[in-house]
């Protein structure tokens, strides 16, 4: 499977599961925006599937997990 068709995948089924997210990619990785709930959420979900998972939060600073392929 390509990056590419990776990407597809990964994005067609967080959109299915979790519609309301915002997610945008780029060639090495796709970040993800939400509520804090719904990125915990799925960052529970990614971690224990994926190895490049990176979850940014911050207090003054808006939340977002990026997945690097």
């Amino acid at each position: 499977m390509s990056k590419e068709e990776l990407q597809d995948k990964i994005i067609t089924d967080l959109k299915n599961d979790f519609p309301t997210i915002n997610i945008t990619r780029n060639e090495d990785n796709i970040t993800i925006k939400a509520d804090d709930n719904t990125l915990w959420e799925i960052f529970e979900i990614l971690y224990n599937g994926l190895d490049n998972v990176e979850f940014n939060m911050g207090q003054d600073e808006e939340s977002y997990i990026i997945i690097k392929i």
